[in-house]
C-alpha cells in the first residue's frame, strides 16, 4: 500500500468461507481451489504443507522419524465447521501414509494452531506460508523432510467478474510477487 497510497484496505480475517453478499466482502483469500461455479478467482500459487514443531517440544517429546511415529505425539488439529482434520497424509516416492492423529488441542483458527506450535504444545501440519516466519527464524523446525504432505493452492476469489477491478489486480500481483519470493526463500534455505 506504500506504493499505492489511494488504495484503501479493510480486512476481515476468518478461516470460514465467506458469503460475499451477506458479509459485504469484495475479495477473499482462500486455501484450496474454489468449488463454487458462481465465483471467479486467480490462483496465486501452489503451497506445500509442512509438519513442524518447536525445539522445546522436540526436546521434551522427541522427534518423529516416520509418519507412523506421529501417533505418539500431541497433534495440533485444525477444525472447520464439524470437520476435524485429524488424518494426515504423506508420500515418500510411491509410498503413501495415512496417520490418524490425536491431540488435546483443536481450533477453527489456523493462526491459533500456529501459535500453539510455536509455544511448544505439539506438532502441526500447516501451510509453509503460514509458518514461514517461524520456520525462517528457527522458532519451529520442519519434521520428516523425506516425506511430502499433500499440497494446497492459494486463491484470490471474487464474487463476480465485475468486481475484478484494477485495484484488485494490483492486490493479486502483489500477493503473487510476495508469495513467490517467500517460497523461493524457503526453498533456498532447504526448508521446503
Amino acid at each position: 500500500m506504500d506504493k499505492h497510497p489511494n488504495l484503501k484496505l479493510r480486512v476481515n480475517i476468518t478461516d470460514s468461507n465467506v458469503d460475499f453478499y451477506r458479509d459485504s466482502i469484495d475479495i477473499a483469500l482462500r486455501y484450496g481451489s474454489p468449488n463454487d461455479a458462481n465465483v471467479y478467482g486467480f490462483k496465486i500459487c501452489e503451497v506445500p504443507r509442512v509438519l513442524c514443531a518447536s525445539p522445546d517440544y522436540l526436546e521434551q517429546a522427541g522427534s518423529p522419524k516416520h509418519p507412523n511415529d506421529l501417533v505418539n505425539h500431541q497433534g495440533l488439529l485444525y477444525q472447520l465447521y464439524d470437520i476435524l482434520h485429524s488424518t494426515w497424509q504423506f508420500t515418500k516416492g510411491k509410498q503413501q501414509f495415512k496417520v490418524k492423529i490425536s491431540g488435546e488441542r483443536a481450533s477453527n483458527d489456523g493462526d491459533l494452531v500456529r501459535r500453539w506450535c510455536v509455544a511448544g504444545k505439539g506438532i502441526a501440519l500447516k501451510s509453509c506460508l503460514d509458518m514461514s516466519n517461524d520456520l525462517l527464524s528457527g522458532k519451529v523446525q520442519r519434521l520428516l523432510k523425506g516425506y511430502q504432505a499433500e499440497q494446497t493452492e492459494l486463491w484470490l476469489i471474487f464474487p463476480s467478474r465485475q468486481s475484478i477491478t484494477p485495484a484488485a489486480r494490483l492486490i493479486r500481483d502483489m500477493l503473487k510477487a510476495n508469495t513467490d519470493a517467500l517460497l523461493k526463500e524457503l526453498k533456498s534455505k532447504q526448508i521446503i
